[in-house]
């Protein structure tokens, strides 16, 4: 037991605990001191280090954890994410220094999923706008569009992308996807396979759900939207980098694509989107996962990843 009192979690995000202790008490129930985020906000690289220096094992967000401060943290064993995506990361320092990497799997995909389904119903009903005529006391009917029959295209069919698609079905949309194909995956949710290409030309609405990499990064730029036939919803809830933002508002002021929803930004925290004068794009501060209920699940399983690696 003394060796595992020995062992401290710094933590680095600037979420966990907020809305539960029971991750915390988790953690010191199984040995392991706790140091929190002193700062209570998204760590900068100099932050992180003047706080990682004793750490066996951090719990993270999206703040960066980069070759400098893996050099500042001689003992670190194991960086649980609290989120799935590792980009922020490095990765490939990391599995060179012998330093795990958990994230917290299964907890994300609904989240996610709910905020693309509420992107598109808000888009298609109206919703604000029609709350806004009300409340300026004008009884105005403003003529939406169905769910029904519209194909969702998913771009990547991970666990996110399954969770969409599930979803998608729900409100009777045909699902297509590109990318790695998954065939039991198809039979069980009745979903097509498409390419790329086909993906563009066929598809009401875009959800974008692959990670970032070299092979991603602006992976929807002018040229590919100017594939999209039918003039999609292109969603973005993945990665920011995936979609270049300046080509996407000029598809935008063109009509290549009828409305945008963003979540996810090349550099964030991020106020200046180059989006923010286009009335065709919905905007949200990376609010995939940000329920109450999730942030209590992210931290337990972040805390038990830990537990799991070191005990």
């Amino acid at each position: 037991m003394d060796a595992i009192m020995s062992k401290k979690v710094i933590i680095t995000s600037e979420f966990f605990g907020r809305y539960s202790n029971e991750a915390e008490k988790i953690l010191k129930s199984n040995g392991f001191e706790v140091i929190p985020n002193p700062y209570d906000k998204f760590l900068n690289e100099d932050e992180i280090i003047s706080i990682i220096g004793e750490a066996d094992a951090i719990i993270c967000d999206l703040e960066g954890i980069t070759k400098k401060v893996i050099d500042n943290a001689p003992n670190l064993k194991v960086i649980s994410r609290r989120g799935v995506g590792i980009d922020s990361v490095d990765i490939e320092y990391a599995k060179e220094k012998g330093i795990k990497i958990k994230r917290t799997l299964g907890v994300v995909e609904r989240p996610v999923a709910e905020l693309v389904m509420a992107y598109i119903l808000q888009i298609y009903r109206n919703i604000s706008e029609s709350n806004e005529e009300m409340k300026n006391n004008r009884w105005v009917k403003l003529l939406g569009r169905s769910t029904e029959g519209k194909v969702m295209g998913i771009v990547g069919l991970g666990n996110i992308g399954i969770e969409v698609a599930r979803k998608a079905k729900a409100f009777d949309m045909e699902v297509i996807y590109s990318g790695t194909r998954k065939h039991e995956k198809e039979k069980k949710l009745g979903l097509e396979y498409a390419t790329f290409e086909e993906l563009l030309e066929k598809s009401d609405i875009i959800s974008i759900h692959v990670s970032l990499s070299d092979s991603t990064r602006d992976m929807f730029n002018y040229d590919v939207m100017k594939q999209m036939k039918k003039q999609p919803i292109l969603i973005n809830t993945a990665r920011g980098p995936i979609v270049n933002e300046k080509d996407l508002k000029k598809a935008l002021n063109n009509g290549l694509v009828s409305y945008a929803a963003i979540d996810v930004y090349d550099k964030e925290p991020k106020t200046d989107s180059t989006l923010v004068n286009c009335d065709n794009a919905l905007l949200t501060p990376h609010n995939g996962t940000f329920t109450k209920e999730v942030f209590i699940k992210m931290d337990i399983l972040a805390a038990k990843n830990i537990i799991e690696t070191l005990c």
